[in-house]
């Protein structure tokens, strides 16, 4: 019968995105600031003098390393008394300089608010590919309908940033539905790489020689006989991350056929 589905599934521009990553990057920074005073009270909890920083992160730390450069080390003993001595001596500085930083207005609090907008960024990202499941979705969570043989939900999210390209019928791509989470794991981790190159600017060109041919080699591994629904025929079906010409956009193409 040849094919009988086909749907490329577009990541997501930042303008199409909710317009609430200042309020959702605001909530974060607001949420870890209100958590200072119950953090360095567990820090004191564990660690509440100099005694228990020599033993509970110099001895214990030192153990490890030593584990890792072993014994037989040439400088083994010259290395171990100078990490020794150094962390020993460091050990009021630590106490003072903890405390400080999670008083109010201290370190902890500028460097929380200086992260805001890192967290806003990556926030950006993971949307561009997931979307806001209250508002819009992302090309993953499109890709798992699609790959569950839900016909009806997948086509009633399909936006302008999809392209629809034959859907005659949509059949669960997996004999077991079991194989569906590790496939959506691996597309949303290459279409994340492309939405970070996207916002970096890589050209086409890099997206394609340095991402998608990875991204395409690895998902060619769950499109097989062994895995697949038996209806359906792994050499002309498919799974496959590449720009569509239609939309101008990279996404995740899913094409489904049958045996002839």
């Amino acid at each position: 019968m040849g094919v009988i589905y086909d749907v490329h599934l577009g990541i997501l521009s930042e303008a199409e995105l909710p317009t609430r990553f200042d309020e959702v990057a605001d909530d974060w920074m607001n949420t870890l600031k209100a958590k200072r005073a119950k953090i360095i009270t567990n820090l004191k909890a564990v660690i509440p003098d100099e005694a228990a920083y020599i033993s509970k992160i110099v001895d214990r730390s030192n153990t490890e390393y030593s584990n890792f450069i072993r014994s037989d080390h040439p400088r083994y003993d010259e290395i171990m008394l100078k990490r020794q001595i150094k962390m020993e001596a460091a050990k009021s500085d630590y106490i003072t300089n903890r405390d400080a930083a999670f008083e109010e207005g201290g370190k902890f609090e500028t460097q929380v608010t200086a992260r805001k907008q890192f967290f806003r960024r990556n926030a950006v990202i993971i949307w561009m590919v997931t979307g806001d499941r209250d508002k819009i979705y992302g090309p993953t969570p499109k890709a798992r309908y699609a790959l569950e043989g839900k016909k009806a939900i997948l086509e009633e999210l399909i936006t302008s940033a999809d392209n629809l390209i034959t859907n005659t019928e949509l059949k669960p791509f997996f004999k077991y539905r079991r194989y569906v989470p590790s496939v959506v794991a691996t597309i949303n981790k290459w279409l994340t790489y492309i939405a970070y190159a996207l916002k970096a600017g890589w050209s086409d060109s890099d997206i394609n020689n340095k991402i998608a041919t990875k991204a395409n080699d690895e998902l060619a591994g769950y499109v097989n006989s062994a895995m697949m629904n038996p209806d359906l025929d792994p050499a002309n079906s498919a799974i496959k991350i590449e720009k569509d010409a239609s939309t101008g956009r990279w996404g995740i193409r899913i094409t489904e056929a049958t045996p002839a």
